[in-house]
């Protein structure tokens, strides 16, 4: 009700008198000075102020008599070729990221620009230099976006949602060329390993030697292309890659697994963002999460029609891609086991000397319940989530 002394609108009957939503109406208080007085905690508007900055922005009309939209620029980094970041090949290809743009925001034209990155670290220092506002990484990227925000107090590493899952480091694994000799893990004491820098698998390699005890073995760091032709090609010891390569690389007889005992974890994934920029577009943020959990849909309930368009995306052939698919679980939801892998991780990667701990997990971007992903759910009109980690293992009844 108005504040009758004054003659004010609240901010409810000001998104009623415009038919906005409350991001939007937020958004103009920020980015197109929507007069506005606050007090305390309260918002209020001046009806005449609202009336003359409404005809003032209503004035703005090309010639042809049209409103003008004002064009927004969304950049989404992603990685191409790690499997269990593919639900974005999916959303880029079907536009599900316009469509619920368009949805969310009718009044906005939109241009969203897509960046495939080579690794996950490379999607982390474009967050940081906001080239890039939401990025699908894997785990150790998540983590080191922690600890580097310690060092950057400007930088606000938020965890939207969950994307591929594997189960006991599955779909990252160290690969032998096909016929090697090398039988255990002293066989390859002096022999050069090859995987990406800085990456999930670089971590995991790390474990694994520091497991096996061959702390001598020298590491050569190379794309994940370069990791497969190299063992194709014979020329290192063995390769710690991802999905695809593992399947790739089985599929045409260039190398085979090697048991890697002493990584142990689950291999996650996930999209992260700048917390000060999702905080003022929270419209985008939210849309974008309800293409992603569109596109896990399709993941699951259509994996042939996600193959084929993987395949064509990513130039995998598309059997590989189809046998990689079914063994990724599509699922963003927030489980305290993946919780805890995180917070294991990220006290495993802990800096030498990192700066005073955030408090609460909020503060780290791990937190649960994020209400992001719950009003993408919500507005979809699937089973509410819950606001807090899902208890126990992963589970068909909580599945996104």
């Amino acid at each position: 009700m108005a504040n009758e002394r004054w003659g004010l609108l609240t901010l409810q009957e000001a998104m009623d008198i415009l038919g906005v939503s409350r991001a939007t109406i937020d958004r103009w208080r920020k980015d197109k000075q929507l007069p506005h007085i606050k007090v305390g905690k309260e918002i209020w508007v001046d009806p005449e102020k609202l009336e003359a900055w409404v005809y003032l922005h209503a004035s703005r009309q090309s010639e042809a008599g049209k409103p003008k939209a004002a064009v927004r620029e969304v950049t989404v980094g992603y990685q191409s070729g790690a499997a269990l970041l593919w639900s974005t090949l999916v959303i880029k290809k079907l536009g599900l990221l316009e469509d619920e743009l368009k949805r969310t925001s009718p009044s906005f034209s939109y241009k969203v620009n897509w960046v495939n990155a080579p690794n996950g670290m490379e999607l982390v220092e474009s967050l940081i230099g906001g080239k890039v506002h939401i990025a699908s990484i894997g785990d150790y990227p998540m983590i080191a976006s922690q600890q580097l925000s310690r060092m950057l107090p400007l930088f606000r590493p938020l965890f939207l949602a969950f994307d591929g899952k594997t189960a006991g480091g599955d779909g990252i694994s160290l690969v032998v060329p096909k016929g090697s000799p090398v039988r255990s893990a002293d066989d390859l004491s002096g022999r050069a390993i090859a995987t990406v820098g800085h990456s999930s698998a670089s971590y995991r390699l790390k474990q694994w030697i520091g497991a096996n005890g061959l702390e001598s073995v020298p590491v050569v760091r190379r794309t994940m292309g370069e990791c497969l032709s190299g063992v194709l090609e014979g020329d290192v010891g063995a390769s710690f890659m991802w999905e695809p390569y593992l399947s790739w690389a089985k599929s045409i007889g260039a190398g085979e697994p090697f048991p890697s005992e002493g990584i142990g974890g689950d291999y996650l994934t996930g999209l992260m963002a700048d917390g000060n920029w999702a905080n003022g577009n929270k419209d985008v943020v939210i849309a974008y999460l309800k293409a992603h959990l569109r596109a896990h849909a399709i993941m699951r309930g259509d994996p042939a029609k996600a193959a084929a368009i993987i395949a064509e995306a990513s130039g995998y052939p598309v059997r590989v891609v189809a046998g990689v698919i079914a063994g990724i679980r599509w699922d963003a939801s927030l489980y305290a086991k993946d919780v805890r892998t995180l917070d294991r991780l990220l006290g495993e990667q802990a800096l030498a000397a990192p700066a005073a701990e955030p408090e609460g997990r909020a503060a780290a971007g791990f937190e649960a319940g994020q209400p992001y992903l719950l009003d993408a759910a919500e507005s979809l009109k699937l089973p509410i989530l819950s606001a807090a980690e899902l208890a126990g293992e992963w589970s068909e009844e909580e599945h996104y």
